[in-house]
């Protein structure tokens, strides 16, 4: 599934010439193929919501005989054609997606990161003479040529939206989760002075490095030498990772069913107090650490869901009072 989610992208790429755009088109059409299922789970989490009374009085009346109230609860749900947990459906497929976006986007990233890569280092081999130097002038000329995928302020999607990253990555390290033929000699071309002259030309040297002395380690804070070299030297802003979060907030907040004082959650409800705050933690770490590309994935899955919820919740709440209006008419 991981590799058809790839190609679907890298179709879609050779239509819009940027994988950014590509990401933003492909969540548009994974969301408007489970809109239909949200659609649905909404429906039953009203009817759960209506229910609640009929539930309290289930719960008085036979509460101290949980396998009778548990027989009388299901009776219910039969006689209203309810599933409790159709709430649940569209997280218990959109959680494998996100997992198998994740990997797609790993591995797609991985492939263009060691094909730019290797681009710069056959360019740098075509370049030097026998001393194996490069001018500033040819790492320069390198440079401007580096196919880079940018999107909006982001100038590759490939690396984090973070001002702690650069648009190349500076070591080895950034190729560990990489299988590649050629995978050693571009370690070896990462850690050499001509690649790291090239870097400069994107802003890779523009940051200073901060350790901070704690008592078992030694993390390193990274900061700009300037303003400019912020917005110049680092390929994002940390824009979509706080929004990411934030969004995921809003999401959790109005997809989950309102629950009046006294009422049990309901079978499905993610508001709660765990839930409400894993979630938005959870993609603020996720798109701080990963790759801009699945960052856009997940900020626009989370608008667009926010949208097709509000929209979803207006078309119930019409509905519902177009219902009471019609029963508090007199007949006729």
């Amino acid at each position: 599934m991981t590799g058809f989610f790839e190609s679907i992208l890298t179709w879609i790429f050779g239509w819009v010439q940027n994988y950014g755009w590509s990401v933003v088109i492909f969540t548009l059409v994974i969301r408007l193929i489970l809109m239909p299922l949200d659609f649905k789970s909404k429906k039953s989490m009203r009817a759960m919501t209506k229910l609640q009374p009929k539930m309290q009085e289930l719960q008085k009346k036979y509460g101290k005989d949980k396998e009778k109230y548990n027989q009388k609860v299901q009776d219910l749900y039969r006689r209203e054609k309810i599933s409790p947990m159709s709430g649940c459906l569209p997280m218990l497929i959109q959680l494998p997606l996100l997992f198998i976006m994740f990997g797609a986007m790993r591995s797609l990233a991985n492939k263009q990161m060691m094909d730019m890569l290797i681009g710069i280092k056959d360019a740098v081999e075509g370049a030097v003479g026998a001393d194996g130097v490069l001018t500033t002038a040819q790492a320069a000329d390198i440079a401007s040529r580096v196919p880079l995928q940018s999107w909006l302020w982001i100038k590759n999607v490939f690396q984090p939206d973070s001002f702690m990253s650069s648009i190349l990555p500076t070591s080895a390290s950034a190729l560990n989760a990489v299988s590649h033929a050629e995978l050693e000699s571009v370690k070896a071309f990462l850690s050499t002075e001509n690649y790291a002259l090239i870097a400069a030309q994107l802003g890779a040297n523009d940051f200073i490095r901060i350790p901070l002395n704690l008592i078992f380690f030694q993390p390193t804070l990274v900061l700009p030498n300037s303003l400019d070299a912020l917005f110049s030297s680092a390929n994002g802003l940390f824009i979509l990772p706080l929004f990411a979060a934030l969004s995921q907030f809003f999401m959790t907040k109005l997809t989950s069913p309102k629950t009046e004082p006294g009422q049990e959650p309901q079978p499905g409800n993610m508001n709660s107090g765990l839930m409400k705050w894993l979630f938005p933690l959870m993609s603020l770490w996720f798109c701080a650490g990963y790759n801009a590309a699945f960052a856009i994935y997940w900020c626009i899955g989370n608008v667009i869901a926010i949208f097709q919820q509000y929209f979803i919740n207006l078309y119930f709440d019409r509905k519902d009072k177009l219902a009471e209006l019609t029963d508090g008419q007199p007949n006729t």
